[in-house]
């Protein structure tokens, strides 16, 4: 396989090949990630950046899920885990991915073997007890997705604060506004609600906060839908403190054929499925090939200090079917 299939596969210049390839300015990201993607379609090897003797953990780590079928099922999480396999293989790095329920001192010395040249844990489900755990070791070792300033490795994270904000810019206090709460309240949540009650008192708007499960493949359960429609109110904005939420709420006021109470729904995260929903979602776009980039680059170069990155999220009007 070499560049000139790549490009021609791509439809772009083998100069453009080049510099996605080598990791090198010129071009956009969204050329990067398309050519990126079509190279490891056609199995592209990077030969002379291959080094046999590391491997990269991509450790996916929490008490909510037994494998990672059940991340691939979220179409966030699957997005992350298929930018990590085609970055590190090539930047010349064989990956492993690993699901543990628990995370403990065995996990921690087994990142201690030779032929593991670093770690990325997907902290977005970790818990301060997990965070003070990982503080206690000695690794090249890198955070991602979990906002916790109790941190003492290099971390990349979201920029809640900056998405949600931009949110509140766009409600009105004429509005019913009702804010869910998404459970389990993982780090990311918190620190998105900490911002929206901020913004929302600056701006003065009356709010009612309600709480639902986010992270579930069921179907909506009779008490959920209760929660929404009781909550529903004549010219209602709901705000979710995540897309899967936000489905979740569009499922069911459909289902309840409730649509003209709501003026808004506004997500989190930006999510392939979003187009699904028989109602708009609006949402805050996560940069995740960015996150991934950033994290495989800091975990290259081992930086001595930690080294903490917040990307930043962009608001989008609304997901086209």
């Amino acid at each position: 396989m070499n560049m000139e299939k790549i490009a021609k596969a791509a439809g772009v210049s083998k100069a453009a090949v080049s510099f996605a390839l080598n990791d090198k300015p010129g071009i956009s990201q969204t050329t990067r990630n398309h050519i990126l993607k079509i190279a490891e379609e056609l199995n592209y090897v990077p030969r002379k950046k291959i080094k046999k003797d590391t491997i990269v953990f991509f450790l996916i780590t929490n008490n909510h899920a037994q494998s990672l079928d059940y991340y691939q099922r979220l179409p966030f999480f699957q997005s992350i885990i298929d930018a990590f396999k085609t970055k590190s293989y090539l930047k010349g790095y064989n990956l492993s991915i690993q699901t543990i329920s628990q995370l403990d001192q065995e996990t921690l010395s087994n990142w201690r073997q030779d032929n593991v040249y670093g770690v990325v844990v997907l902290g977005t489900f970790l818990t301060s007890e997990d965070v003070a755990l990982l503080n206690t070791i000695n690794a090249n070792l890198i955070i991602l997705d979990n906002p916790s300033i109790e941190n003492s490795h290099s971390s990349v994270t979201i920029n809640n604060a900056q998405g949600m904000i931009s949110v509140v810019h766009h409600l009105s206090s004429q509005d019913s506004i009702i804010y869910v709460h998404g459970l389990p309240a993982i780090p990311n949540f918190n620190e998105r609600y900490a911002a929206f009650k901020t913004a929302a008192k600056m701006k003065k708007l009356k709010v009612t906060e309600i709480k639902m499960d986010s992270f579930t493949f069921s179907e909506t359960t009779a008490a959920e839908q209760s929660v929404i429609i009781d909550a529903l109110q004549d010219s209602t904005t709901i705000v979710a403190e995540n897309d899967y939420l936000a489905l979740k709420i569009a499922e069911i006021i459909t289902k309840k054929k409730l649509s003209h109470k709501v003026n808004k729904i506004f997500g989190f995260d930006n999510i392939k499925t979003l187009s699904q929903s028989a109602i708009p979602i609006k949402t805050v776009a996560v940069n995740v090939a960015v996150m991934v980039d950033i994290a495989i680059d800091l975990i290259l170069k081992e930086h001595k200090v930690p080294v903490h990155v917040a990307v930043d999220t962009d608001f989008i009007e609304g997901i086209k079917k």
